[in-house]
């Protein structure tokens, strides 16, 4: 049964996919209309699209650590017991450590494999 205090309209999940595919539609049009070389696509971008789009991502970073902060407070405000505490700090560093030694051991074994940047002529490089 549908509750009567949920929102109506599309959910979020449609919202999203409807964005995706307003902006994939805008982006296609732009470009054949002209695509880099139009003026008026580099003022659209620098002067709409950039500084929206800055202000949507600072107002999300702004909000990310305060959130983080005032769940682990809840956390450990309600874990009550010092031992449960003490177990699960311990065990989040060890898998912090651990996931973290993880990716750099795959970074240098794909850096090695695949070697970026050889073949390049450095003097290109400013």
């Amino acid at each position: 049964m549908i509750d009567e205090t949920q929102a109506k309209g599309l959910g979020l999940q449609w919202q999203m996919l409807i964005g995706f595919l307003v902006g994939l539609g805008a982006g296609l049009v732009a470009n054949a209309a002209g695509g880099s070389d139009a003026r008026w696509v580099e003022i659209v971008t620098t002067y709409v699209t950039g500084p929206i789009g800055q202000i949507f991502l600072r107002l999300l970073f702004m909000l990310v650590i305060p959130l983080l902060f005032s769940a682990l407070v809840v956390g450990i405000a309600e874990m009550g017991d010092v031992a449960a505490l003490k177990r699960v700090g311990l065990r989040t560093l060890f898998f912090t450590v651990l996931v973290s030694s993880l990716g750099v051991v795959i970074a240098l074994a794909y850096a090695n494999l695949f070697q970026p940047g050889v073949g390049f002529d450095r003097a290109l490089v400013t």
